[in-house]
C-alpha cells in the first residue's frame, strides 16, 4: 500500500493556484449516466460491488467534492492539478512543458495501469477511489477548458460577460453553457445525446487518452479563437450556444462513451 501510495505522490507533489473543476456537477453527471448505460453486464455488477450499490453517476464529482473532506487532508490534495493540462497556443501536448505536479493525462494513464495491470494487489479502498477518479478525469478530459492555454490559466484570466454576468471563458465551459442550453435533467441529456448507432460507437472509443485529449485542446483553441476574432464586440449568449452546442453535446457524449469504453476493459 505504501508503495501506491508513494507513486501517486511521486506523479503530484504540490499544488498550484489553477481551478481545477470541469463540467459542474450536471456535465460529470451527464457523463457518467451515458458512461453507465454502455457498461457491460459484467462491468456494471464489479462496479455495482465496489460503490456498494451506487452508481458511478452517484460519485461522478467525488473528486471536486473530497476538497472539502478529511480525503484532502489525508494526501489527496496531491491530486489537484490532475484534473486538467493546460497546452498554450501553437504547443501541443507534446511539445508543451509537463507539469511536475502531474495533469489529466499522467494521472489517467496510472490510474489505468494501477487498475488493469496491479488490481490484485490494490486493496479494496484503493480500488474504490482510483474507479471514482477514472470516473471523474475522462469527464474533465472532454471539457475544452480543461484543455486550455497555461497563460490564462486554461480560460480563468479570459473574463466575458455572460447575459449580463460576469465570468470567464473557464466558468462558462464548467457549467453556464450547459445550464444556460438546455434546462434538462442529466437523465434528459443522457437520452437525448446517447442516440447513436453502434459504428459510432465502436469508432470514437478507438485510440488512446493522448489522442482523445488531442481532440480537446483542438476544441479550445476554436473557443479561443472565437473570442479572439470577436475583438470589442460583446458576445451574445444565445448566438453562442447556438455555434457551439454541437460541440458541447459532443463532447459530454464523447466522454460518456470513452469512460465506459475504460471501465469496460477494467471490468
Amino acid at each position: 500500500m505504501k508503495r501506491i501510495i508513494l507513486s501517486i505522490m511521486s506523479i503530484a507533489m504540490l499544488l498550484n493556484s489553477i481551478s481545477a473543476f470541469a463540467w459542474g456537477a450536471k456535465g460529470h453527471d451527464i457523463v457518467a449516466a451515458i458512461a453507465e448505460q454502455n457498461l457491460t453486464p459484467k462491468a456494471k455488477k464489479e462496479i455495482s460491488k465496489l460503490l456498494d450499490g451506487k452508481s458511478i453517476v452517484y460519485y461522478s464529482s467525488w473528486m471536486d467534492n473530497i476538497q472539502n473532506s478529511p480525503y484532502w487532508e489525508n494526501g489527496y490534495n496531491k491530486t489537484k492539478t490532475w484534473h486538467y493540462a493546460n497546452v498554450d497556443k501553437g504547443l501541443t501536448y507534446e511539445t508543451m512543458e509537463k507539469n511536475p505536479d502531474g495533469d489529466v493525462l499522467t494521472a489517467l494513464n496510472m490510474l489505468t495501469k494501477e487498475m488493469t495491470e496491479n488490481y490484485e494487489n490494490l486493496t479494496d479502498s484503493m480500488r474504490v477511489d482510483y474507479l471514482k477518479m477514472i470516473v471523474h478525469l475522462v469527464g474533465d478530459m472532454h471539457c475544452p477548458m480543461h484543455a486550455g492555454r497555461l497563460s490564462d490559466r486554461g480560460g480563468n484570466g479570459f473574463k466575458l460577460k455572460w447575459f449580463g454576468q460576469n465570468t470567464s471563458l473557464h466558468s462558462l465551459w464548467d457549467s453556464k453553457i450547459i445550464e444556460s442550453a438546455r434546462t434538462w435533467s442529466y437523465s434528459e441529456w443522457r437520452d437525448h445525446l446517447d442516440i447513436v448507432n453502434k459504428k459510432y460507437k465502436k469508432e470514437v472509443v478507438k485510440g488512446t487518452y493522448e489522442d482523445w485529449f488531442t481532440a480537446t485542446v483542438s476544441n479550445a483553441a476554436l473557443l479561443y479563437e472565437y473570442q479572439e476574432n470577436l475583438g470589442d464586440e460583446r458576445l451574445n449568449p444565445y448566438q453562442y450556444i447556438y455555434n457551439f452546442s454541437p460541440m458541447l453535446e459532443e463532447q459530454l457524449l464523447l466522454g460518456g462513451l470513452r469512460l465506459a469504453h475504460v471501465l469496460n476493459s477494467i471490468f
